[in-house]
């Protein structure tokens, strides 16, 4: 038995104890993440988030694919349309200035306003368009219309790359949240690879120089898939993502990773990251 001092001192010390780093994660969250607005996507296990992954890791294919064609475009529009290479640098202006206004204007406006189930159906839907313009362009051979047909393309891969990312990061178990990500982004370099070679042993082999039928055709084939692939979407049990989930996911990852919320201005890691990335295109 404790003496009459030793008790008091002993429940002193028991109050002061130190909470540990769960209960210390636990305990932040309880206080800065309401249950309220959780929709459960951060919470699947790994088995039940293999569906909506495998899924959206076909946007990736899709924009890694659509990627890989510009370059076969640019070659097949100077023979065909007489155009030098400086001017079918257009193709690609087009292609990525659509991803430069995208995020910043509508593609980020839709996903918090309807969501990642829409956004996805949206952008794949913007897709599609762009993918069946270039029948008329095709048609007039109009160098004007094919840019701004990849304008509309870059337009709804955008919009995907903006849900999709995101999405793939939260969908599942935190601790697997960059692996998630790597095997997706893996999956559009196949998609970037496999397109010059379909495109030079398939889609347009044995076509005459001036001849752009061929583009009509497989552009017309890739709206069908697109649409297709946007009505598999609606249907498709796909968990939704809300803020709360995001900041869930948030919280339990700065507990592994150590991250400390600051002002944009001191996110040096940020900034770092996304020189490392421009650095990585320009090289790749």
């Amino acid at each position: 038995m404790w003496g009459k001092n030793e008790e008091p001192a002993l429940t002193e010390v028991l109050e002061q104890r130190r909470p540990s780093a769960v209960e210390a994660i636990s305990n932040q969250r309880r206080k800065s993440v309401s249950s309220r607005g959780l929709t459960g996507a951060s919470a699947l296990t790994v088995k039940q988030s293999i569906f909506p992954i495998a899924l959206v890791t076909l946007l990736f294919f899709l924009w890694g694919f659509a990627y890989g064609l510009l370059d076969v475009l640019n070659a097949k529009f100077q023979t065909a349309l007489n155009i030098t290479a400086a001017k079918a640098g257009g193709l690609q202006g087009a292609y990525f200035g659509a991803y430069f206004i995208g995020p910043l204007t509508y593609s980020g406006w839709i996903v918090r306003k309807f969501g990642y189930r829409w956004t996805f159906i949206t952008g794949l839907c913007i897709y599609g368009v762009g993918a069946l313009m270039f029948w008329p362009s095709a048609i007039y051979r109009s160098f004007g219309g094919f840019c701004g047909s990849l304008f509309i393309v870059g337009s709804g891969l955008s919009t995907l790359e903006t849900s999709a990312n995101p999405f793939i990061a939260t969908c599942g178990p935190p601790r697997l949240s960059e692996f998630r990500l790597e095997l997706s982004q893996s999956i559009q370099a196949v998609g970037s690879v496999m397109a010059p070679l379909l495109a030079s042993r398939v889609f347009f082999s044995h076509t005459e120089p001036n001849d752009l039928s061929k583009v009509q055709w497989t552009y017309l084939g890739i709206a069908a898939f697109v649409f297709l692939l946007a009505v598999v979407f609606f249907f498709s049990p796909i968990p939704e993502v809300t803020d709360a989930d995001m900041a869930l996911q948030a919280e339990q990852c700065s507990g592994l990773t150590g991250y400390v919320d600051k002002p944009m201005r001191k996110q040096y890691k940020l900034m770092f990251g996304v020189a490392a990335q421009f650095c990585y295109v320009g090289a790749q």
